[in-house]
């Protein structure tokens, strides 16, 4: 016999043999290398034009290729894992019918050639294929012309073909590694030995409630989107602690203590699913825990980009007034004061001498500093920091300007306000210098008067205050003592007109309009509200095409983790299963039972993942508010709605695995 043949072809039957296994592993790496492939071409797309627009692209799909590179290594190892704990009765017979560990390591180097080969091949295939639908979509959601056809990416070939090469090289290694460790005998018991009754690890399971309970109180508490940002991070990997701990620990102890209450332990359907789910739960922790941290992320990705996406017309509603909009930031100490009616004339004419009509809608005025609380007042400060807020403060006629309602009548010292995290307050007293105190009193709530919602975004929460003309004029003199030079700038005037877009350039007016008599100010911005969308689709389409893209990414490894889970389950059950009809109970009780089972641990990960984004939507909602996005109500919509939609696709996966599951059990 040609040992150089026989070797290839026991493994090509091998995988064959195996097929309910390696073929969704084979299709999981095609799917993960297409995936990697598409990010990596589109990040290096040709012929971009030199825009902000553009490079938004470039660093939605780097930020994708990182997070598909390290995702592919983990789950493949995780997969590659599983695959071979399948396979040790099959490995240790071969050792004990005389092949020796050179050989066997000899066929699985031939399997890892062939799934390299048809994996990376086939992965850089299907994403030549499936590029220019990203891109459209991409396109379409970023609001981008396509200025380029379709292109084969011989750099994202090479990549993918690097990093896949690699990561199956490691699994091989790591296969071969088991083997050498361990004789064959330990791997023909380990595939039959009894599973023994797990142990309850109480500061695991303590470790575990702390994390978890950490997690949710920093996703609660958290208040200004500045520390949402420093602070994500921190409640991400205390919550996915606290999640193995659950599955691995708590859960062990929930199912012992549901053993020891005898009156519901001792009843048919409750002992066999009580012990059943014990053992079981030893097995599977891991694996349940998984796949609820990946439909935790696949929920929270999905929801937050898509209310950030649906919610972009609202926030460019809130920012434009008008479709042209002047933003000025001056000193009203300067020697010749900042002219804002001089430059709302200037504007108008000018452009109507262009032949473009120019009709005013709005103008107001605005106070902005930043505070820290400090001993029950509020320090003004030169730099924000985690702890900041913002103040924003205006006159009656400018409020009435942005909102269009009614003019309010405010006493000195009296003050409408509007918090975004602040929580409900009825004073506020600023401390701009030394013995140098103003104290402000909030009147009484009046459905009259609606929030301003016309500033930019902030990371902070922010204060907005309505006051009177002479309070207002004493929070500028006192923010400009505290700041200094610093404080000059701090006030900010924004005009609105309704123009014609198509004839309007904003970077050519700011360099052509002549300003000439309109006073000092130090910085002057000219926006349209069709050139300010396409920015602002830009980067709120990107991120909800990353967010669906990693999303189905995720989705697909928690489809492969259940579908896993639950062949592995069937070949396991099928010997209980007719023990226990032997033992004489109806096969319609063990059906049951089995089934029930099978129900509470497959939607468990579903409903500790519904728990995870009802804490982690306060934070999610306070991150969003760095895009201007303030619609909590829509925000909410889109997480019901996507955790509905995952729901179904869940129940759906368990139709089809539970088949295969009693296919398994019934043979």
């Amino acid at each position: 016999m040609n040992k150089g043949r026989f070797y290839p072809r026991m493994a090509l039957v091998n995988l064959a043999r195996n097929g309910q296994f390696y073929i969704p592993y084979l299709l999981t790496v095609m799917g993960t290398a297409a995936a990697y492939y598409i990010t990596l071409a589109l990040a290096a797309t040709p012929d971009l034009p030199q825009t902000s627009r553009y490079s938004y692209l470039t660093m939605f799909m780097s930020i994708g290729t990182f997070v598909i590179a390290v995702f592919a290594v983990i789950f493949l190892t995780y997969t590659n894992s599983f695959l071979m704990k399948r396979r040790k009765r099959e490995l240790g017979l071969y050792n004990v019918l005389g092949m020796g560990k050179r050989h066997i390591a000899i066929v699985l180097g031939c399997e890892t050639l062939y799934t390299a080969f048809a994996g990376i091949i086939g992965g850089a295939a299907l994403g030549m294929l499936l590029q220019k639908l990203a891109m459209l979509l991409l396109c379409r959601m970023m609001r981008m012309d396509i200025v380029y056809g379709f292109y084969v990416s011989d750099s994202a070939i090479v990549g993918t073909a690097i990093l896949f090469g690699v990561i199956l090289l490691f699994n091989l290694l790591l296969n071969l590694h088991r083997i050498h460790v361990q004789n064959p005998m330990e791997l023909l018991r380990e595939s039959s030995a009894g599973e023994r009754e797990p142990k309850t690890r109480w500061p695991l399971a303590v470790i575990g409630v702390a994390a978890l309970g950490a997690g949710y109180a920093i996703a609660v508490t958290t208040r200004s989107a500045m520390m949402a940002l420093g602070m994500y991070f921190i409640a991400v990997l205390l919550v996915i602690i606290g999640t193995y701990c659950l599955f691995t620990s708590v859960s062990i102890a929930v199912l012992k203590a549901l053993r020891a209450n005898k009156k519901f332990y001792y009843q048919t359907d409750h002992f066999i699913g009580v012990s059943g789910m014990l053992y079981r739960m030893k097995r599977n922790a891991v694996g349940l825990a998984n796949i609820c941290i990946l439909s935790t992320m696949v929920l929270v990705m999905v929801s937050g980009t898509l209310s950030l996406y649906l919610g972009s017309e609202a926030a460019l509603d809130e920012q434009f007034a008008g479709n042209l909009r002047a933003e000025v930031r001056y000193d009203p100490a300067e020697e010749t004061p900042f002219d804002s009616a001089a430059l709302s004339a200037i504007v108008s004419k000018q452009l109507e001498q262009r032949g473009v009509s120019a009709a005013p809608v709005a103008a107001y005025r605005y106070l902005s500093f930043n505070v820290n609380e400090e001993q029950g007042a509020l320090e003004v400060k030169k730099y924000l920091s985690g702890s900041s807020s913002m103040v924003c403060a205006m006159t009656p006629s400018d409020y009435a300007a942005i909102t269009g309602a009614e003019t309010p009548s405010l006493a000195d010292g009296q003050m409408l306000l509007f918090t975004d995290g602040a929580g409900q307050r009825r004073n506020l007293t600023f401390r701009f210098a030394e013995a140098t105190d103003v104290t402000l009193t909030a009147a009484e709530p009046d459905s009259r008067y609606p929030a301003p919602r016309m500033f930019q975004p902030s990371a902070v929460d922010v204060f907005y205050l309505v006051v009177s003309n002479g309070t207002f004029q004493e929070l500028y003199v006192g923010q400009q003592t505290a700041l200094g030079e610093a404080g000059g700038e701090l006030m900010q005037w924004n005009g609105f007109w309704n123009v014609d877009e198509s004839a309007v350039q904003p970077d050519e007016l700011e360099q052509t309009l002549d300003f000439t008599g309109t006073g000092s100010w130090a910085r002057l911005d000219l926006d349209t509200r069709s050139s300010f969308a396409q920015e602002y689709y830009s980067l709120n389409g990107g991120f909800f095409f990353l967010g669906v893209f990693l999303g189905a990414i995720f989705l697909m490894a928690a489809v492969l983790i259940i579908y896993y889970k639950q062949i592995s389950e069937g070949y396991e059950d099928r010997e209980r299963y007719l023990v226990m009809q032997k033992v004489g109970m109806e096969p319609r009780t063990v059906r049951r039972s089995v089934n029930t089972q099978l129900l509470v641990v497959f939607f468990a990960p579903l409903a500790v993942a519904a728990i995870h984004v009802a804490f982690d939507f306060s934070l999610m909602t306070r991150l969003l508010t760095l895009f201007s996005l303030h619609n909590g109500t829509l925000t909410l919509l889109c997480t019901a709605g996507t955790l509905a939609v995952f729901g179904v696709i869940y129940a759906l996966v368990y139709r089809v695995t539970a088949r295969a599951y009693y296919k398994l059990v019934k043979a």
